[in-house]
């Protein structure tokens, strides 16, 4: 989540992503790629039926018709008029678009019973994996074109999200693959995937990265680092989860009614790139994780912001 509010800053704001702020933008870029990994390394074990599937899907529709009735009423206390955001937020429409997450995810759980019996037999896993690592990696040559920005939604780009989700549920199955690498991988795995992103192969964003190879490395090094590092136990770390499904939420009203509009959250404009974005950044950060504290302490919100 943090990775998703660093990509979030950078793109209400309105320099290119490229030099210094690409180098942040980059950084984050694997936001995505690590939420559906995490999604397959927590389900690779899981008996999923299609009662299970069902009750997913309809756990996904409830939280986000909820939260676009939220956003629908702010949005018309603070402008006079609005948009109702559901079910078009899930093919990244309207008010909600970054909503087009929980669309794709639909998608997967309702393939996951077919996913799953990949999963359980090795061969065909790793065959699937190879594959589509491969068509990723064509999808991405042929971005030098422009073929996805010619087709946006992201929602169905499957052939990413299933790669990912698979590469998560590969690491939960074969702990071994992940076993000797260390957090400061992370370090020269960013750089080279910035300098990558930076030279500017293709043009049309970080999400047209997710097949190149150097994306894929730079994902695997990071959550094989992370799942290694011994906060399973933190409360910490559980009070911090807690937060994700509001953050991300309500995150990105936040940016569009209050980065620009508050005086506040714009004082930095005077400061070099660099230090400016860093500056946005924290401020958003601390906002929006006191925001998901708070929210989370209400009686019954646990219930709402589950999925």
């Amino acid at each position: 989540m943090l990775m998703v509010l660093m990509l979030h800053v950078n793109v209400f704001k309105d320099w290119s992503h490229t030099g210094s702020t690409g180098a942040y933008y980059a950084l984050a870029g694997i936001a995505i790629p690590l939420f559906f990994m995490t999604s397959g390394y927590l389900m690779a074990n899981k008996a999923a039926d299609w009662k299970y599937v069902a009750r997913k899907i309809w756990g996904i529709l409830r939280f986000t018709l909820i939260i676009s009735l939220v956003v629908y009423g702010l949005s018309y206390l603070i402008h006079g008029s609005a948009r109702f955001p559901f079910p078009q937020c899930l093919i990244q429409r309207d008010g909600l678009a970054v909503f087009w997450y929980f669309g794709a995810m639909i998608l997967v759980y309702a393939s996951l019973p077919v996913l799953q019996r990949i999963i359980n037999n090795h061969r065909y896993f790793v065959c699937a994996l190879v594959c589509l690592v491969i068509f990723g990696q064509v999808m991405f040559t042929i971005n030098h074109w422009g073929f996805e920005g010619r087709h946006p939604w992201p929602t169905f780009r499957l052939h990413y999200w299933y790669m990912y989700f698979l590469l998560g549920a590969y690491i939960r199955r074969n702990p071994v693959c992940i076993s000797k690498i260390r957090l400061w991988w992370t370090v020269p795995a960013a750089f080279f995937y910035g300098l990558f992103y930076n030279i500017g192969i293709v043009t049309t964003g970080i999400e047209h990265y997710f097949g190149s190879l150097p994306c894929i490395a730079y994902a695997f090094i990071t959550f094989g680092a992370l799942v290694r590092l011994p906060v399973r136990d933190s409360k910490l770390v559980d009070r911090l989860s807690s937060t994700f499904l509001p953050v991300y939420a309500f995150h990105w009203m936040f940016l569009q009614e209050f980065f620009h509009q508050n005086p506040f959250f714009t004082i930095n404009h005077n400061l070099p790139v660099v230090p400016a974005t860093a500056l946005d950044y924290v401020i958003t950060t601390a906002v929006m994780l006191v925001f998901g504290l708070v929210v989370m302490r209400i009686p019954f919100a646990g219930r709402i912001f589950r999925i």
